[in-house]
């Protein structure tokens, strides 16, 4: 993509592509720490898998505190409590029951900043990008990581996690109208050390194994934010505050050069978010 190096911030519509993850999603919100901090302002966003959790808080308007408020507390028993594993061990209708508990029935239409969340129908093999229905339900489906979490079956479709087709949604965020693009890649670094005991760790394994595949042949943004995850892994939500720090020190490696390349007017002029909800 070929940016106008001349073109101020304000006329650019900068998108936030936001890669899956799962529990190294908390990285996401490091990155929206450090953003907001600078006051970068971002008018799209599309996530996948944990990205699309992250990214719906983002595009809903809450900020870095109320999103770590409600994050610092989650583990596997709030998102999806245990099911008969006839197609996941844990029941996706409670992360959606969830979701909804946290950002209300609303439409993903009618959120303050443009969002899509991506899915894979395994009936298909066809990517599902969602831009319009119910919010909670989308991001549902983009996050059900196959065999951890049961899919949502509508009609003759069977929908899992977007991660399969899209690791890293920059094609999505061009769509929704950005022509800049911050993308938040999260690389999982599988540990060989320490070999998996439970299934969620055998199947988060695999999933890392092959998130990492993708991970290489993914799309680039105009800026690229690498968290260093060596040392953590995508299924231990004791993580969480370690894994926020990691996303905030990549994103403050990359602040100059977002700015550089925005040439951001001075504060008083700057085009800031102005969606933040009330405190919760």
């Amino acid at each position: 993509m070929e940016i106008n190096p001349n073109i101020s911030s304000q006329a650019r519509k900068i998108g936030l592509a936001l890669s899956g993850g799962a529990v190294l999603g908390m990285a996401h919100l490091g990155v929206f720490k450090v953003l907001e901090e600078h006051h970068i302002p971002i008018h799209c966003v599309a996530g996948t898998s944990a990205g699309a959790m992250a990214g719906a808080f983002f595009a809903a308007g809450y900020s870095y505190a109320q999103i770590w408020r409600i994050a610092k507390d989650l583990n596997w028993g709030k998102i999806g409590g245990v099911t008969f594993p006839t197609k996941g061990l844990l029941n996706s209708r409670l992360l959606e029951r969830f979701l909804c508990q946290k950002l209300g029935n609303i439409n993903i239409e009618d959120l303050p900043i443009p969002f899509a969340a991506t899915a894979v129908d395994l009936t298909t093999g066809k990517l599902i990008v969602y831009t319009a229905g119910p919010l909670a339900r989308a991001v549902r489906a983009s996050c059900i990581i196959p065999g951890v979490f049961t899919p949502l079956e509508i009609n003759d479709a069977v929908i899992v996690d977007g991660g399969l087709k899209s690791f890293l949604p920059v094609t999505e965020v061009q769509k929704l109208g950005a022509d800049f693009i911050i993308a938040v890649k999260l690389v999982p670094s599988v540990n060989t050390r320490n070999k998996p005991d439970n299934i969620i760790e055998i199947l988060t394994n695999t999933h890392d194994l092959t998130v990492a595949h993708f991970a290489d042949k993914s799309p680039r943004g105009d800026i690229e934010i690498l968290p260093d995850l060596a040392g953590m892994n995508s299924y231990d939500f004791r993580q969480s505050k370690e894994l926020v720090h990691r996303g905030a020190v990549a994103a403050q490696k990359n602040i100059k050069k977002i700015k550089k390349a925005l040439q951001l007017l001075p504060e008083k002029r700057r085009g800031l978010r102005r969606f933040l909800r009330p405190a919760l």
